[in-house]
């Protein structure tokens, strides 16, 4: 039996994130240009963006990445469940503005994560639980000696994350 939610409070829960949505495009709005320009951001932003695509090529050689894609599309899509999206606050989709993501406005996927697209995470900057949570079939199909490997670059990735996200949050967190 799959469990759904009153419609209220996934209603509550999208709004909440709408104006996280709203407020990240604009701070990108306003300051967008001016963070481009300030050494220490673009710094930390390239630190993170490498760490992501180290991330990503580990996560593709071990085929995390076409499992998750599969689950989350197909189900039963453990991780990137509806209602995950709340570890997003507006710092962290603006540092996927910043990366040139393409902010959703609607889900694409009905029942899953409002970020989850047809191929998988439509984000490159993500909550810690997306990255640090393996099932047990990811587990598996990877290994322990891969896993390890995983682990360590989401752990350097999370880190360079957070010192974007801290420093973002310095200068830019009262708008």
């Amino acid at each position: 039996m799959v469990y759904r939610e009153p419609l209220f409070v996934s209603q509550l829960r999208e709004k909440k994130l709408q104006e996280e949505i709203a407020r990240a495009k604009h701070i990108y709005a306003e300051h967008g240009e001016r963070m481009f320009c300030d050494e220490l951001i673009c710094g930390l932003l390239a630190v993170y963006r490498d760490a992501i695509l180290e991330t990503g090529r580990l996560m593709k050689e071990t085929g995390v990445i076409e499992a998750c894609t599969r689950c989350a599309v197909e189900g039963p899509g453990s991780c990137c469940f509806q209602g995950i999206e709340e570890g997003y606050d507006y710092v962290l989709i603006l540092i996927n503005l910043l990366l040139s993501c393409d902010i959703p406005d609607t889900p694409e996927v009905q029942g899953s994560c409002f970020f989850v697209g047809e191929n998988g995470c439509r984000l490159q900057g993500r909550f810690s639980f997306c990255l640090n949570y393996l099932c047990p079939d990811l587990q598996e199909l990877i290994g322990p000696a891969h896993r390890t490997r995983l682990l360590r670059a989401v752990g350097n990735e999370l880190t360079a994350g957070w010192e974007l996200e801290h420093a973002l949050r310095l200068r830019f967190g009262k708008q």
